[in-house]
């Protein structure tokens, strides 16, 4: 048998092959086989598209944790225990769009160029437990041009899906974020934080935020955050309570 190295653990049968865990392991080996040797798993043409997706994940693996530091600040404070692993599926779906290389060797940089890149990156949530879809009534876009959200004010009472745990504030904050994924570097953004009631009454959301001065993918951030103040003290809900999305990309390698 063999021991599977890659950034993820497979369990089942796959054509002649059977995966399984022991003793904190990942395994391969053959049906009907007590076991293959380490440079049998190395050679073998069966194991090709096994070594061919943990190349490519492997990779989407290392960009993530770039990705992650984009809007940092937010997923530390909006995020459950799926989300590393889903930013790293999420980044192997752009992968996937690259039809120049073949598999094993197709990239990141080739597969973000494509027009429908809006597509696999809109939306994305770092709570999944609580989508923005989920927590604000509005449907919220970023301007690029005018450096804000199509939102001027907000009613707390009735646009926002409030937590279950008792909370009677909410906290808006935008990030945006140039993504140099080529060279694995970044610029970004914090606005000022907006902290509203719960009333039913209209509210200003305005925002500033510096602009971005590099140019390679901008991604724009969104995070809603909820608290409960009584008197002087404020308490923050459980970061599984709150959201952070993505709501606005602009890609400047887009294919034409």
């Amino acid at each position: 048998m063999a021991k599977v190295t890659a950034p993820f653990e497979i369990e089942g049968t796959i054509d002649d092959l059977n995966f399984f865990k022991s003793s904190g392991q990942n395994l391969v080996r053959l049906k009907g086989n007590s076991g293959i040797s380490k440079e049998q798993f190395a050679n073998n043409p069966i194991f090709d598209p096994i070594r061919e997706h943990a190349t490519e994940f492997g990779s989407c693996v290392r960009k993530a944790r770039v990705f992650r530091l984009l809007a940092k600040q937010f997923y530390d404070k909006a995020k459950e225990v799926s989300f590393a692993g889903r930013v790293n599926q999420l980044l192997f779906e752009i992968v996937e769009e690259d039809t120049t290389n073949k598999r094993g060797e197709r990239k990141l940089e080739i597969g973000i160029q494509i027009p429908e890149l809006e597509e696999i990156l809109l939306n994305f949530d770092g709570n999944k437990l609580r989508p923005l879809n989920k927590v604000l009534k509005k449907k919220i876009t970023y301007d690029w041009k005018q450096n804000k959200i199509n939102l001027p004010s907000i009613n707390t009472e009735k646009d926002i899906n409030w937590p279950e745990p008792e909370a009677n504030q909410i906290h808006f904050q935008l990030a945006i974020a140039n993504w140099n994924y080529t060279e694995d570097k970044f610029e970004n953004h914090y606005s000022n934080e907006i902290t509203l009631e719960k009333t039913n009454t209209e509210a200003s959301l305005e925002f500033k935020i510096s602009e971005l001065k590099t140019k390679d993918l901008w991604i724009a951030f969104i995070y809603i955050g909820f608290s409960n103040k009584e008197r002087r003290k404020t308490k923050p809900l459980h970061k599984k309570w709150n959201t952070t999305t993505i709501i606005g990309i602009k890609n400047f390698n887009q294919k034409k």
